[in-house]
Parts: structure tokens; sequence; C-alpha cells
């Protein structure tokens, strides 16, 4: 018996709500408000990363003990490769950070890790179809909400240099970092795809999503963002190719090159995107776009130290103590590699290979494309973003990713969802 028949099951006569019932849509309900919560970093203790988000996450996992509702193969066939990799790289930063003697960041680091990719699965995967739709349209309401908000404050307030805008005009968001706020929205891109595929949204408010969403990257003026988006609607396109898919995405790139070329089109984009990111399309100079030429400097420098150390490395958040620029690497492979060593590096890609096992079970699975396709066009983005950041411990890194492999993972714990009939005058389209 699956959870949702089992809640349907546990009531009393006349409608009233047992008290086990209550407790697991109390359980439900702080799921949502984890989710919802999780890329607000505003919200948060003022000297430790513990935010509201992580605060709803904590009293979900104390319903779910009370319930016990806690599954521990959460991401399915892939859980111990996940499970395994996560240990062996919090294992190499902390053994590394003994050796460095900076036990502390090597226990904080380690926790947030833990917390990030061990605790958020038990809370969000595994769970019944329904439960599972709901938890992605409450974290695309969250992204509206960040976005409208990130409108307001840029675009009527023009707001700079406070906590939501940077003093470069750039929107940093409820995240409060600008590459990092724009790869949020184009990680879920392939999210907000995939229900409109599976018609758990329809298709125009999948739309006027994926509008906002564009705006939001332009807002944040990111290149790591703009390109991450392409190469996700690119990856979804690939993977579930049709003639008529082929021919949407070849009319919308048209009419997208059509209106930048119109007259006065482009003056209507954010400031920042024509400045940081527009000019360096136009000139195909990537010295202009961004901080990409300083980036660079940066990864040499940590591939050559990266060469240096053996299997363990120099401790949690010590790439700024041994690099001459003093500041970390934007590429999350090279400062694991750098701070936990070659074990640390082989943990996170091994944890990451998890991920892969589940999608391809699930595309293997009868009618699960749509489903696998979410799954692998996230774990695939994410994998490429995470190039041009530091540590992705943040709450908002893991929840998209992980939410993109709910629907493989009840695929194969459910079956197919029940698809949702095309309305009778669409003509089956």
């Amino acid at each position: 018996m699956s959870q949702a028949e089992q809640l349907s099951g546990s009531t009393l006569k006349y409608g009233i709500p047992s008290s086990r019932t209550a407790l697991r849509r109390l359980e439900f309900w702080l799921a949502c408000a984890a989710v919802f919560f999780a890329p607000m970093n505003v919200l948060r203790l003022p000297d430790f990363y513990f935010t509201a988000g992580d605060a709803f996450a904590c009293l979900c996992i104390g319903a779910m003990v009370i319930n016990g509702t806690i599954k521990p193969k959460a991401l399915g066939p892939g859980t111990a490769y996940w499970l395994f990799g996560l240990v062996t790289m919090v294992g190499a930063l902390l053994a590394s950070s003994l050796l460095a003697g900076v036990v502390d960041r090597g226990m904080i680091l380690s926790m947030q890790y833990l917390f990030a990719y061990f605790l958020l699965p038990l809370i969000l995967l595994g769970r019944p179809w329904r439960e599972t739709d709901v938890l992605m349209k409450v974290f695309v309401a969250s992204m509206v909400v960040m976005i409208l908000h990130g409108i307001y404050v840029v675009d009527f307030v023009r707001e700079t240099n406070t906590t939501f805008v940077s003093g470069s005009g750039r929107l940093q968001g409820f995240v409060e970092r600008e590459n990092e706020c724009g790869s949020l929205f184009a990680l879920t891109v392939p999210m907000v795809l995939s229900m409109a595929a599976t018609r758990t949204i329809h298709p125009v408010v999948a739309l006027i999503v994926m509008l906002l969403l564009g705006y939001g990257i332009m807002l944040t003026g990111s290149n790591t963002a703009l390109y991450g988006m392409l190469f996700g609607l690119g990856v979804f396109t690939l993977a579930s190719l049709t003639a008529k898919r082929i021919l949407l995405v070849a009319i919308g790139c048209l009419l997208l090159w059509a209106a930048i070329s119109m007259p006065g089109v482009v003056e209507l984009l954010p400031a920042v995107f024509q400045k940081r990111v527009l000019v360096g399309l136009e000139t195909g100079n990537l010295d202009e776009a961004g901080t990409f030429a300083d980036r660079m400097l940066l990864i040499k420098e940590a591939i050559r130290l990266g060469g240096d150390s053996s299997l363990l490395g120099s401790g949690a958040d010590q790439y700024r103590e041994i690099s001459a620029w003093h500041a970390p690497v934007h590429n999350l492979y090279l400062l694991i590699w750098n701070e936990g060593g070659f074990l640390a590096l082989v943990g996170f890609l091994t944890m990451l290979s998890g991920a892969a096992i589940t999608v391809a079970i699930a595309w293997r699975s009868g009618g699960g494309h749509s489903e696998a396709i979410c799954g692998f066009s996230t774990v695939a983005l994410f994998t490429l973003l995470v190039n041009a950041v530091p540590h992705v411990y943040g709450r908002f890194w893991a929840v998209p990713v992980l939410l993109s492999l709910a629907p493989a993972i009840s695929l194969i714990n459910e079956g197919p969802r029940r698809r949702r009939p095309p309305h009778p005058s669409r003509n089956g389209y």
C-alpha cells in the first residue's frame, strides 16, 4: 500500500482525520516549507549557516521519525553509490582538515554537506507521485516569487548595493549571490520543461515561468547562468527529440533572433545584462564577458597546486590560505581536489554516479522517459555549473537537483503516473 493510500485510509468516521493522518499531513507541509524557503539564504542565523528552510527540514525529519516514514534507500537503486561517494568526500575533507590543524572548519563543512546531500534526500525523495508533483510546484513558485521580487527591486525601486542587488546593479535575490542566483534559475528550467511535458502544469503556465526565468537570469548579469540555461534547454530537447519539438525550438530561436535584431529591443533589456553579457556575445571576446580572465588565473593556479597534492588535501576552507590570490577558486572540482585531495574528488564523482544510475534505470522502465530526462538534464547541468562556483553545500543547490530526480524515483517505486488526458479541443496536441 502506498503512502497516499495509507493517508486516505487512516481517517475516522464522518471525515475526521486521525492523529496519524494529521501528523503525516503536517510532515508533508513541513517538507513543502523546507522546499519553498530553501533558496532564501537571507533568512539565516548571523553566525552559522542555518536557514529558515533548514529549520523546517529538521522539523520534517522529526515528524518522519514519529510517523516511521523515513526510507533509507531514498535514491532508489543509486542510493549505495550516492552515500558511499558522499561519505568518501566528507571523510577525505575531515582527514585533510585534521592533518592541517583546522578540525573545526572540517567539521562545519562536513556537517553542511551531510545536511544538504544526506538529510534532504530523506525528506524529498521516495514520496508518492502526488506529493512529488506538489513539491516541484512549490519550488517553482518559490522561484517565481524571487524573480518578481527581483523585478521590483531592480526595475522599479532601482536598488544598488543592498542585500538583494549588488553595487553594479546585478540581482542577488534571496540567495544573496549573483552567479548562484542565476544558476538556480537555470537549474529550474529542465524541471519546468519536464512538468509541462507530463502535464503536471499547463503549457501556457510553463511558458510564462520560462520567460520569467530567462528575465531573472538577465537581471543577474551572469554569463554562467545564461550558458547553463541554454545547455539545459539543449540537453532536454535532444533527449526528448520529436519532430514537433524540433519545429517549436526552431521557431522559438528564429523569433528570439528577430526580436533582438529589431531596433530598440536591445535597449529594453536589463542594463547589467547588456554590459556584462551582451557585449561579450556581440564581440566574441571572452575578456569582456564578466570576470572570465580573472577566474582563469585562479583555475590555472588550482590545477598546479592540485597536481602537488596527494590522496588528501590542504583542509576545509584552506585554499584561500595557500593561494597567491587569497581567494577560493570558482571551480568545485578543483576546490575539492585541493582541499580534500584526490579521494574527496573521487567521492564527489561517485556520488553523482549514484544519481546517474537512478536516471538510467528509470529510463529503462516502461513509460519513464520524461521522468528520466528531467533528472538527466538537471544533473548534467549541475555538473556543468559547478565548474564556475566554489562549495555547493547551500541547500538552494541541492533542492532543485533532488527534486528533478524525484520523478524518476517515484516511477521506479510506484510505476508510471496517471497521465492527464489532453483537452478534446486540442486534437491531442
